[in-house]
């Protein structure tokens, strides 16, 4: 077999009767062998723990701190490869490396390529390229999403469930879009009235940063000639006088009529009154010459008003002009958005009954021939069990029409079995009989082994409750999956352990440690023609 994706090996330290052991393994059919009590569980219980399994802190060695389980795997799988690397955890070269800690407080660890993982993304890696069928494992195999998409791969109808998919999620996003359009409708008049409300008050002020810079000129040009005009009022009111008061010119004059009826005594005071006088009124002329402006109050307060109208929009719209005018176009597109609501939402409404209806043919058709298909895989997985000596047994699988289409179209399929004749079908899901069943799920990956992406199966109690002839079938049915993958399975008989390539014997001794007895478990790996000799031995320790 040309194995793309294999367990190398894998190293066991304190966990439970396991204190330090390394197990190779290889491609095709490896079984696990030992004497009832000798720890072959344990080995699959490590396994379990590298696929994502639940950890229990009682497996955890007496008077160590911690267990350590680690699994080398070659990797030359692009899928694989590129799943991981997708994922955060690149290969280097073809060594996929999976370690897990488990301390004895009940904490773990887990890495993957040495890099820190969860344990749910391990459990999601390993459920899809890795098979645990064990007796009374909840397998993937017994999911019923699993079960219809493992009959596509036999019917080979996954390029039609892809073009269907494909036109679901364009289904999707239309009815996503119809949503939110719909959402927006219901809220559009107010949501209109509110746009069109702060679309006026922007445009009403009709800012511009430069409008903004000048109207600021203005505004302290303005305040000083409102200064300028109430120091024109004061001089005036000296000069001319005001509210009962004489002001200059007047005192002035009484001062020069006094002068003139007395010029007899003030001749020559008379000359300097006058020029007196004369100053005052040149004066006055210069100072209202400089202070001859004219406020119109209105205009100060339109300028006022303005840049209060500024300073409104910046604190609501992120204060500078640029946000204001930023807003101003989010706020058009929107509304124009808006008003084309109508016409977009028909235009979607048409396309999502066009593409539901496209995509209910191709789903009926898709059923159509899974419901037919699915009689086939009935017939070949009853001829396979029938070849595990489950005589009279008969395997169908039941394709069911759903009411509405879903990610995979319209199908709903499951296993059902008749293991006694005249007894009625069941899922296989509830079939008690664990043996019964670890042979079913066998059949279905004899079938499907080489259609699906698992590269690697492993197989706990596959020999319960079974023996003779049915061994020898089902040791045969092992390495025909492994022709496809690698096989690692547990079993104490010899009639199946005579088919695999590689025997790991597992086996259990009493160690005495600072003379207290400590239970120890250890492996051998056997190839070759070594493979008879041992499973000849194990035939004359059951004879």
């Amino acid at each position: 077999m040309d194995a793309n994706f294999y367990l190398k090996n894998l190293i066991i330290q304190n966990f439970a009767t396991f204190k330090n052991q390394s197990i190779r393994f290889r491609p095709g059919f490896n079984a696990i062998v030992g004497e009832t009590g000798s720890g072959k569980s344990l080995v699959l219980d490590a396994l379990q723990l590298i696929l994502g399994g639940r950890a229990d802190k009682k497996v955890v060695r007496r008077e160590t701190e911690y267990s350590l389980i680690e699994a080398s795997f070659h990797c030359e799988d692009k899928a694989i490869k590129t799943f991981l690397e997708q994922e955060g955890f690149p290969l280097e070269g073809h060594e996929l490396v999976i370690k897990r800690l488990i301390y004895k407080n009940g904490t773990t660890k887990t890495y993957i390529n040495h890099l820190s993982c969860t344990v749910s993304f391990l459990s999601t890696f390993s459920r899809r390229y890795i098979d645990l069928v064990g007796q009374f494992e909840n397998q993937k195999l017994l999911s019923e999403t699993y079960q219809l998409h493992l009959l596509d791969y036999f019917s080979k109808h996954l390029p039609d469930l892809s073009h269907y998919q494909e036109q679901l999620k364009e289904f999707k996003t239309y009815k996503n879009r119809q949503e939110e359009l719909e959402q927006s409708k219901t809220l559009r008049e107010q949501r209109l009235d509110y746009l069109t409300y702060q679309l006026q008050e922007i445009e009403r002020l009709n800012p511009s940063s430069q409008d903004e810079e000048d109207l600021l000129k203005k505004k302290n040009l303005l305040m000083n000639m409102e200064k300028t005009q109430k120091l024109s009022f004061q001089l005036n009111d000296i000069f001319e006088g005001g509210e009962g008061q004489s002001g200059l010119l007047s005192q002035m004059k009484l001062l020069s009529s006094l002068l003139l009826k007395n010029q007899d005594l003030f001749q020559e005071q008379l000359h300097v009154a006058s020029e007196a006088e004369d100053l005052i009124y040149k004066l006055q002329s210069e100072v209202e010459r400089k202070l001859n402006i004219e406020i119109d109050p209105d205009e100060l307060e339109g300028v006022l008003e303005r840049l209060d109208m500024y300073q409104k929009l910046k604190k609501k719209f992120g204060g500078a002009v640029e946000t204001i005018l930023q807003s101003q176009v989010e706020f058009m597109r929107e509304k124009s958005q808006l008003e084309e609501l109508d016409i977009n939402l028909e235009g979607l409404t048409s396309q999502i009954k066009k593409t539901e209806s496209e995509l209910l043919k191709k789903a009926n058709a898709l059923h159509q021939k899974r419901t037919k298909e699915a009689i086939r895989l009935g017939e070949e997985l009853t001829k396979r069990v029938r070849e595990l000596k489950m005589n009279g047994a008969t395997i169908k699988m039941v394709v069911e029409k759903l009411d509405d289409f879903n990610e995979t179209g319209l199908s709903r399929s499951y296993f059902v079995a008749e293991t006694n004749p005249g007894e009625g079908f069941f899922k296989v899901k509830d079939i008690a009989s664990g043996g019964e069943l670890s042979r079913i799920l066998l059949s279905v990956r004899q079938i499907l082994s080489s259609y699906d992406s698992i590269s690697i199966f492993l197989f706990d109690e596959i020999d319960t409750g079974i023996g003779g002839d049915t061994a020898n079938s089902i040791g045969k049915a092992l390495s025909q999956v492994a022709a496809h993958g690698q096989v690692i399975a547990i079993t104490h008989l010899p009639q199946i352990a005579q088919f695999a390539e590689v025997l790991v014997v597992v086996q259990k001794d009493i160690q005495k440690d600072n003379k207290e007895a400590r239970t120890e478990s250890s492996v051998k790996e056997i190839i070759g023609k070594m493979v008879m000799k041992e499973v000849k031995a194990m035939a004359q320790l059951m004879s």
